[in-house]
């Protein structure tokens, strides 16, 4: 049953994202390092997350966006675990956890100088003090939130 609530968002994603992409093939052992590390990051105790995200960040994007990444916060949702399921294109599709949700996020990622960045959403919709670093995000794709049973 779990299989079946991450295959169908993450096929959704790899064909839209594979359809509209003019990108050439990035290494997708070097896009799951680089998601590996941020979602760490997401899941560890550190003291300043924003910090050590912040080098994840495409200068590219941000220089055409005219953002200073040390006047933003890094969004990360401070999840308990993370399982990267997905990797092709120039993307990296990954499911983050808590105690009773998921989300699925995408990565979209560029080469720069030959080092691979993440190219954000966007300023986050929550709160204009926080970067986004994901292209895409799916929230709550799974929730144990228990429901009764009107039979009874």
């Amino acid at each position: 049953m779990k299989f079946i609530k991450y295959t169908i968002p993450v096929l959704m994603f790899f064909f839209v994202f594979n359809a509209s992409s003019n990108a050439d093939d990035l290494n997708t052992k070097k896009m799951e390092q680089i998601t590996s590390e941020i979602l760490n990051v997401f899941v560890n105790d550190a003291a300043d997350k924003s910090k050590l995200l912040r080098k994840y960040i495409s200068e590219e994007w941000l220089d055409k966006k005219k953002l200073d990444v040390k006047k933003y916060s890094i969004n990360n949702y401070s999840p308990q675990s993370f399982e990267i399921i997905y990797s092709g294109a120039d993307i990296c599709v990954a499911t983050i956890s808590g105690e009773s949700w998921s989300h699925l996020l995408v990565f979209k990622f560029t080469e720069e100088y030959s080092k691979y960045y993440v190219v954000p959403r966007g300023i986050s919709e929550a709160s204009s003090d926080y970067i986004d670093p994901w292209w895409k995000v799916n929230d709550y794709i799974c929730n144990d939130t228990k429901t009764e049973d009107k039979d009874k």
